[in-house]
């Protein structure tokens, strides 16, 4: 089933980003570009850590018709013409088809934002999966997207091929995981509603290639660009939503935040996980009340959304970090649905606070995902 996607037209704006006192100029230095060369298959915590087998789970497994399978590749980038842009491809790979295949809940799509512009586009498509692999990375959707490995490792250079008409908008990207993964939890096992999940991230990856936007291609500056890669699986999806907190710092340190009710009316579960430059591993208690303002209702579906939230982290320095969409009274956007009853919302925001008794300052999104 092709379900119609969200489609917003974009639009002309400033050319320099402003929120609160931190300014992005359009010829900045935005982005921080891998610091390690060093493949990530190889980072020690990787390899002999307490860790899961990467290579392995990167294979599709097919779970629950309730499950998740998740790819999701958030590309960070700086072209070669200097513009920035946050480009989201993501897919969901699970079975609940006829005859028990993978058709009926697997999906996927694409989240498009321009710094510069304030343009945004996004399509959450549900349609047959073309093809799968069982012990190669290998996902497709027929021309509509594909993301499959280029190695035998099924980590070290993995390519992105988008193709959504109906944003106006190709894709033709490589990414190269650099320096540790992040291990969510440390390990990459979470406590994800009423049962345990699994997810680690490459926070910092190498990246190359183009994308193509209103018939406008755009060559990517690997050196002032990089890629968040997660990859997310579990038998069963909380009923009861959750906040996602993917948070890039300037002094490289990538922090992995999650809210999360539990089903059984429990405390919620809310833990950040530390990546830094080094390879050291931190996880760390959060306060669940996160604070959300600057509501805007998507025309779409009706639902409500928020621009800006505060992160408190339960450390010894009590660290403080605020997550602030940029100009969101104008610029509405990450909204992603197969219509009024089921959306989610990943909004670009610039981060700004304390860490570990030191000021601040980065970017990422604040994934929302409600209560169906």
């Amino acid at each position: 089933m092709l379900l119609k996607p969200i489609l917003c037209l974009w639009a002309l704006s400033s050319c320099y980003l402003v929120t609160g006192a931190q300014t992005y100029g359009s010829k900045g230095e935005l982005w921080l570009a891998p610091t390690s060369n060093e493949p990530s298959i190889h980072s020690p915590y990787v390899t002999s850590g307490p860790t899961l087998n990467v290579s392995l789970n990167q294979a599709i497994r097919v779970h629950s018709a309730a499950g998740f399978n998740s790819h999701w590749v958030g590309h960070w980038v700086t072209t070669t013409d200097n513009l920035h842009f946050v480009l989201i491809t993501f897919s969901n790979v699970v079975n609940g088809g006829p005859n028990n295949s993978t058709d009926g809940g697997s999906a996927n799509g694409c989240l498009i934002y321009s710094l510069e512009s304030g343009g945004s586009s996004s399509s959450f498509i549900a349609g047959k999966l073309t093809t799968f692999g069982q012990d190669k990375l290998k996902i497709q959707f027929g021309d509509q997207y594909e993301l499959h490995s280029l190695t035998d490792d099924n980590l070290s250079a993995i390519n992105v091929i988008a193709n959504y008409t109906e944003s106006n908008f190709s894709l033709n990207t490589t990414f190269k995981p650099r320096g540790s993964l992040l291990f969510n939890g440390g390990s990459g096992s979470l406590y994800w509603g009423s049962v345990f999940n699994h997810q680690w991230s490459s926070s910092a990856a190498y990246t190359t290639g183009t994308f193509t936007i209103n018939g406008t291609r755009h060559t990517i500056d690997p050196k002032r660009s990089t890629t968040w890669y997660d990859r997310q699986w579990g038998e069963k999806n909380p009923t009861q939503g959750w906040h996602w907190f993917p948070i890039q710092l300037e002094n490289g340190v990538r922090i992995s935040t999650w809210v999360i009710p539990t089903e059984q009316g429990d405390a919620i579960k809310a833990f950040a996980t530390a990546l830094y430059p080094n390879g050291e591993q931190e996880v760390i208690s959060v306060n669940p009340a996160i604070k959300p303002k600057d509501a805007w209702v998507s025309p779409t579906t009706n639902r409500t959304w928020y621009g800006s939230f505060e992160v408190s982290f339960l450390d010894e320095y009590n660290s403080v970090i605020t997550a602030v969409a940029p100009d969101v009274t104008n610029r509405k956007f990450g909204e992603a649905s197969f219509g009024p009853s089921f959306a989610f919302c990943d909004s670009f925001t610039v981060y700004n606070g304390t860490w570990k008794g030191q000021s601040v300052r980065g970017w990422g999104i604040v994934e929302q995902w409600p209560a169906s």
